[in-house]
């Protein structure tokens, strides 16, 4: 059987849109990971991220 890719969440800063593939936090039984967001966006500084699953639904 082929090997499928799993994706990695991603998230968006919530300041200047820019999209990140989170961070592996932790490995679950069967070959799963759970990700974390970035601590720091690169491009502007901020601190706030949001899933793109919930990036449409977000209202400050």
């Amino acid at each position: 059987m082929a090997h499928s890719p799993e994706r990695p969440e991603l998230y968006v800063c919530a300041d200047c849109q820019i999209v990140y593939a989170g961070t592996v936090a932790e490995h679950i039984d069967g070959g799963d990971h759970v990700y974390e967001s970035p601590t720091e966006c690169a491009v502007c500084g901020s601190t706030s991220f949001v899933e793109t699953s919930q990036w449409p639904h977000r209202h400050d």
